[in-house]
């Protein structure tokens, strides 16, 4: 059951930071990083020059939701510097202490002045997943976009209870290439959104406990038919290249097991056949040579009474 259900939601993925990057002419990490730097200077980015796109065939019927994943690749959001770098009073929106945010330096203080303070800091925050996509079916006549909306895709006890209804102060402030990530701009309106109402950002602060991960990006509240042809422009802003990380979008369906996952199910198949195979080995040891059964003549205490 297990095998069949984790098999049966479709998914299809795509790796994307080599791509984009040969489509600009780099051609390795170094070429990558200059041509990701140039094109974020201070107050600007050149989404132009950042943009690329891919195609991906959907290989089944995909029924609605369906949920726009990434997938990060040699990131360690694991690592206990990193995962202690922030301020969950603060991302409450109360009051912390010196204790309470001690954690988050060096990335406290904006420009290192102690009455700017940096709130959501620490290099959780900082290090904000920015990259952005925009999908359309190509193959419909005409050529239609697809709706993807970041509503819902966070837990509600943390949109809730864990992030609190307020506007970011001194939060990647500057775009430019020396930022970790992104702030909390809304890309359609421009305008600065709060903590609680940035879905992707709540979900991102949630840190992955391996160093390969995926983090919901959005959702598809409509179907994908066999073989359509689904082009995803990416605006790559998110720099991978420095430590050699790999990028992934993933578009994926879900069932009552979760996504697209026969690793359970071979499991357990793996496991029971395992334990049949030792069950008949010793059934038929048992068969073939019985245990002799003991002499109560020659228990001690027997031998004592006679």
């Amino acid at each position: 059951v297990c095998l069949v259900y984790g098999m049966r939601p479709v998914e299809v993925q795509y790796r994307y930071d080599e791509e984009c990057a040969r489509q600009h002419g780099a051609l390795n990490t170094d070429d990558a990083q200059t041509w990701l730097h140039s094109n974020q200077q201070p107050g600007s980015i050149n989404t132009t020059a950042l943009s690329c796109t891919i195609s991906v065939s959907i290989p089944d019927y995909m029924s609605p939701p369906i949920f726009v994943y990434y997938e990060l690749d040699g990131v360690y959001q694991n690592h206990r510097r990193y995962v202690k770098s922030r301020s969950d009073v603060q991302l409450a929106g109360k009051t912390p202490t010196a204790t309470d945010l001690q954690g988050c330096q060096p990335l406290l203080y904006y420009e290192d002045n102690q009455s700017q303070v940096i709130n959501p800091c620490g290099l959780v925050a900082w290090s904000n997943f920015n990259d952005s996509f925009t999908l359309s079916k190509v193959n419909a006549r005409p050529p239609v976009q697809i709706p993807v909306s970041q509503r819902g895709i966070a837990l509600s006890a943390d949109r809730k209870h864990r992030f609190a209804n307020y506007t970011p102060q001194f939060f990647n402030p500057v775009l430019d290439d020396t930022r970790g990530g992104g702030n909390l701009t809304n890309s359609t309106t421009g305008e600065v959104m709060n903590v609680n109402q940035d879905e992707r950002f709540i979900v991102w602060m949630r840190t992955a406990a391996l160093p390969r991960f995926r983090k919901l990006w959005g959702r598809i509240d409509a179907r994908l038919e066999k073989n359509d042809i689904v082009n995803i422009t990416i605006d790559n802003r998110w720099n991978s290249y420095s430590f050699n990380g790999k990028k992934s979008v993933v578009l994926g369906t879900t069932d009552w097991l979760g996504g697209y996952n026969p690793f359970l199910g071979i499991a357990y198949l793996a496991t029971g056949g395992a334990s049949l195979l030792l069950g008949i080995a010793y059934l038929l040891a048992r068969v073939i040579k019985p245990r002799k059964f003991g002499d109560e003549s020659l228990l001690q205490e027997n031998k004592t009474r006679l």
